[in-house]
Parts: structure tokens; C-alpha cells; sequence
């Protein structure tokens, strides 16, 4: 008989079930792990789509309604790296915010859509249930796919 077709011994093969579990347990922790970048910067971003997130990110801390989320999500965008005159770009957005579906058009790819949605979760932290909706209707509007949903829940959803 051929090495190969002999029948592995029952504890060699139990064995080799349990590490093998473990190697798909630690891959798939670190697949969830990495789904969505630790930080982003928005700094790093092309004008155009700083732009559109600053504006979005006015959208998204007024959603809610909750007075504080402005605060919130200026802060935030000031430490992911956004340059003073973005920030002068949010707080007139604020003033004068864009139409949703606007804001929305002009989040044109997979990476704007998930800091879009990461605005969205840090502008709904303290905020009700209004402003967690709205980051839900977010993920759904741009089809973030459901691990990078969850990650990102994970990580700024406090």
C-alpha cells in the first residue's frame, strides 16, 4: 500500500483537526482585524474627495440632531489629519449643509464610503437612535460589505 492511501490514525487526525481549527480561528481574526485601516488620514486624500468627506462629515453630525456630534466629528477630522481650511469647508457645511443625496453622489468609491460610514458611527456616539440609523442607512446606501460594517463597528463605535 502507498504512503500516501494509508488512513491516518485517529488521534494523528484529530490532531491535525485541532490545529487546523486554530489556523482558521487566527486567520479570521486577523481578516476581521484588518477589514478596515487602524487610522485614516484624511490629509492623504485628493482635494476633491477631502472635500466630499468634509461636507459629508456636516451631513453626518447633523443627522442625528444632537448638538454635541458637531464637536465630535470636528475633532475627529482634525486628528485624521484635515487640513485648517477643510475644517473652515466642514464648519460652513454645517451652517449650510449639503442635500443628502448630494453629499452621498460625491462619496465616489470604496474607501470614501467607509470613512463615510466611519463619520457617520462617530457622529452617532453620543447621539440617539436617529444617528445610528442614519450611519446603518450609510453602509446600506454604499454597500460596505458586512465584515467591513462590523469592523468598523468595533473599532469607532463606542
Amino acid at each position: 500500500m502507498d504512503r500516501r492511501q494509508r488512513e491516518v490514525a485517529p488521534a494523528q487526525r484529530q490532531i491535525a483537526e485541532v490545529i487546523g481549527q486554530k489556523v482558521l480561528h487566527g486567520w479570521l481574526q486577523n481578516r476581521h482585524q484588518t477589514a478596515i485601516p487602524l487610522n485614516i488620514n484624511v490629509g492623504r486624500l485628493q482635494q476633491s474627495e477631502a472635500e466630499a468627506i468634509v461636507r459629508f462629515a456636516a451631513v453626518a453630525a447633523l443627522a442625528g440632531g444632537e448638538a454635541s456630534a458637531h464637536g465630535v466629528v470636528r475633532s475627529w477630522l482634525a486628528g485624521a489629519g484635515t487640513a485648517p481650511d477643510l475644517l473652515a469647508t466642514y464648519d460652513a457645511a454645517l451652517q449650510s449643509p449639503p442635500a443628502l443625496d448630494k453629499a452621498l453622489a460625491a462619496i465616489a468609491n470604496a474607501d470614501l464610503a467607509l470613512v463615510a460610514f466611519v463619520l457617520a458611527l462617530v457622529a452617532a456616539r453620543d447621539a440617539g437612535p436617529a444617528a445610528r440609523a442614519f450611519a446603518d442607512y450609510v453602509a446600506a446606501h454604499r454597500s460596505i460589505p458586512t465584515a467591513t460594517v462590523r469592523a468598523a463597528l468595533r473599532r469607532h463605535r463606542s
